[in-house]
């Protein structure tokens, strides 16, 4: 069945969203990071019906619509250039790139710069872009290093022991857990403060011992890191600023 395009309106708001019906047995609505609403219903329910509730929820769609498109507005372009701004661990830092006689690149952190050595005479682009992969390599390095530390130390608390743990370029999820004990985390979490990092790392090696997201799942997080729910919320409101 073709899915269908209907509209709902709020204070002068029009937002448009996707109807697919299933065989499932709830009416479900998401709002996904492009900011485009999907409600999913039943078969056996009418498209009256279906467009009642959906206009029950009209103010809560419009919210969250309005935040998906604000935090996308506030992506940054990056342009890898002096004095553009970085964080790293929560704090801002602002790039400097100095050229200099070397053999290979390297990254020198001050008190509120991030300094990157590259080597004479390049052009623009390739310039950037040996800035860009410069960065992206010490990012790497560090958010391993502190990955390495933070698992450690969390594993113990909880009793597990992750089979692997690997480091990924991820666009959509900061850490995941596999069902073979295995946890990948995304490398843009260095630019986080260090309790957005601990609380990804406990979120994952509790799924070690909870392959869900039941209320179990949520106290052992919560006797590991009381002020999770004030990490789980940050990074929701911040993630594009990491990305």
């Amino acid at each position: 069945m073709k899915d269908k395009v209907y509209y709902i309106e709020s204070n002068g708001i029009r937002i448009a969203y996707i109807l697919v019906k299933t065989r499932r047995k709830t009416i479900g609505i998401t709002v996904d990071k492009n900011g485009e609403v999907k409600v999913a219903a039943p078969l056996w329910i009418s498209e009256k019906k279906i467009q009642e509730i959906v206009e029950k929820k009209t103010e809560w769609i419009v919210k969250k619509v309005k935040e998906v498109r604000e935090r996308n507005s506030n992506r940054v372009g990056r342009e890898f250039v002096n004095g553009e701004k970085f964080f790293y661990l929560g704090k801002e830092y602002a790039l400097k790139v100095e050229e200099k006689n070397l053999a290979q690149t390297e990254v020198i952190m001050g008190d509120d710069t991030i300094t990157v050595h590259i080597s004479q005479g390049l052009l623009e682009e390739s310039r950037k872009q040996l800035v860009k992969e410069t960065l992206l390599q010490w990012y790497r390095q560090r958010f391993a290093k502190i990955a390495g530390e933070r698992i450690k130390k969390y594993s113990r608390q909880i009793k597990v022991s992750p089979c692997k743990v690997v480091i990924r370029n991820q666009k959509t999820r900061w850490g995941s857990c596999s069902s073979k004990g295995n946890i990948n985390l995304n490398w843009r979490l260095v630019m986080a403060p260090l309790e957005i990092i601990d609380y990804v790392i406990v979120h994952e090696l509790c799924h070690l011992k909870i392959m869900n997201h039941s209320k179990d799942f949520w106290n052992l997080v919560e006797s590991i890191l009381p002020s999770y729910a004030e990490s789980k919320k940050w990074l929701k409101v911040n993630e594009s600023r990491l990305r």
